[in-house]
């Protein structure tokens, strides 16, 4: 395999053939297919007979093979058994029914998804809030689609503000070996905590959701979904089909799900994660905050979904619903509903090595070196890290491939470290959150049973906007030096910008009535 080849631009077809086909035909699973082809034909010296043929040996079964993602692929499978066993013992409805007496109307829906999600902050939320919400959301008539948006928008950008994942060490070891290259002495950690107020992406994406829901000011396709799910209950539009196809659970007549078909499940779901956590990560060694530096936070939500759905089985089992061995069955039934989504995902890793091989991030990256002077330093370094996680789909391969760059240039430039650390971290999380190649994007639809093309096109509008606001509070910042007064421009510029797109929405709306 040629993989030493220089493409130059044509190294971004792939990743644009993914998102074009995507957004063209609907189809998700054919447009990754289709862009895996072509790059491995590219890499094979055009022969798109070998390319076909490789696209098995050195894309897909390598993609399985790494541990990460591996462990991505049970963890989803996992999901689907637990969901399907909370879905049969009434735990969603049971909840819904006790909350919807105080949440009455879309507006607390939203705010209380928003609220929930930091229930979850050592890891993405996706698939777990998901789950809990959906009866919720939509008994107040929430489009799937607003919440597959709030499911995202409070995944990777939660986790990168908190301490306790897997996100924090990550990103303080990409910091230390800059520190280490360039013999600096410096506290990693110091400078990731300095470095989350400048996390302007992450933190306007999350207060974006917020303000859409307080404020009513939804606009583009999310409006459009919104308005009709308001006003006739239609959760997603005739025809559209969710990434997972949802099952209704009819319970028995005579059955009458409690909140403790709700809360044993919860309970043992939080003690499964929590104790394997602080088992793998070493809590007596490391303390509480080092063990969910070092625990197996993949594992721990494994374990956590086992717990939970073994504790919706006892449930289910002690109230007389269904037997054990049917409450076993329920759960093998629910992990073969989700079998589509691991092959989306093993096809957007493999989308992923294709760019690496092709050098996307390096092309990119040199384009940004080309053009940078020391006051663009952190817009630009945002923008092309953008662009490089929206045609990757991964936040981290982003820190990877930016962090060398950026970091040099702040020492040699005398920037703001924190500022243009936060530059970086914006830019990957921006690709992660929109991208439709993104594993989190994909489990936001999971989570939320929504047509993950659907998900992507709502969506984007949101992000693209905060992606402004942010580049316009990076540009302020590195332009004038006064870096902390980057956070409320980047946050007037947020809320013009909502404002005003939401009144075009209202009136073309009203125009086409």
């Amino acid at each position: 395999m040629e993989e030493s080849v220089d493409f130059g631009v044509l190294c971004l077809l792939p990743p644009l053939v993914a998102v074009v086909l995507a957004l063209i035909t609907k189809q998700t699973l054919l447009s990754l297919f289709i862009a895996i082809w072509l790059g491995s034909t590219m890499i094979n010296g055009w022969n798109p007979v070998i390319g076909f043929v490789k696209i098995v040996s050195d894309y897909l079964i390598p993609s399985i093979a790494s541990k990460w993602n591996a462990g991505l692929l049970v963890l989803v499978t996992m999901a689907g058994g637990a969901v399907a066993v909370l879905r049969v013992t009434g735990s969603a409805q049971a909840f819904a029914s006790c909350i919807t007496k105080s949440v009455n109307d879309s507006k607390k829906g939203q705010i209380v998804t928003w609220l929930s999600a930091f229930l979850f902050s050592y890891t993405e939320p996706c698939l777990i809030l998901g789950t809990i919400m959906r009866p919720i959301t939509d008994a107040v008539k929430i489009s799937r689609a607003k919440l597959a948006y709030i499911l995202d928008s409070m995944g990777c950008n939660l986790a990168a503000f908190s301490p306790i994942c897997s996100y924090g060490p990550f990103i303080t070891g990409l910091i230390a070996a800059q520190f280490a290259a360039a013999n600096i002495e410096g506290s990693e950690w110091g400078i990731w905590w300095r470095m989350l107020p400048f996390n302007l992406y992450g933190f306007f994406a999350m207060a974006t959701v917020l303000l859409v829901a307080i404020l009513k000011l939804d606009f583009g396709p999310m409006y459009t979904e919104e308005q009709r799910a308001q006003e006739t209950g239609k959760l997603m539009a005739d025809g559209v089909k969710p990434l997972v196809a949802e099952k209704k659970q009819e319970l028995p007549e005579t059955y009458r799900p409690t909140i403790w078909n709700f809360a044993v499940p919860m309970l043992c779901l939080f003690c499964g994660v929590f104790g394997t956590i602080f088992w793998t990560g070493g809590v007596g060694e490391n303390g509480i905050l080092g063990s969910f530096g070092k625990g197996d936070i993949t594992l721990a939500i494994c374990m956590g979904f086992m717990f939970s759905a073994m504790g919706a089985g006892l449930v289910g089992t002690c109230t007389g619903l269904f037997s054990p061995v049917a409450a076993f069955n329920h759960f093998v039934d629910g992990m073969a509903e989700l079998i589509f989504v691991p092959f989306i995902l093993i096809s957007a890793w493999s989308i992923s090595s294709i760019a690496g091989a092709m050098h996307v991030g390096g092309y990119l990256a040199g384009v940004v070196e080309l053009y940078l002077t020391p006051k663009l330093v952190p817009a630009l370094v945002f923008v092309f890290g953008a662009l490089i996680s929206f045609s990757t789909g991964s936040s981290w391969g982003v820190w990877s491939i930016m962090m060398p760059i950026a970091l040099p240039m702040a020492f040699a430039f005398d920037l703001s470290i924190p500022f243009v650390v936060g530059a970086v971290i914006s830019g990957g999380l921006f690709g992660d959150q929109c991208s439709p190649i993104s594993d989190t994007t994909v489990m936001s639809s999971t989570g939320a049973s929504c047509n993950h093309i659907v998900h992507v096109e709502t969506q984007l509008p949101y992000g693209l906007t905060v992606g402004f606001a942010a580049f316009c509070g990076f540009l302020f910042g590195g332009w004038t030096g006064m870096y902390w007064a980057s956070i409320p421009v980047a946050g007037l510029v947020l809320l013009l910008a909502l404002a005003v797109l939401h009144k075009i929405s209202a009136a073309l709306r009203a125009r086409a009535a």
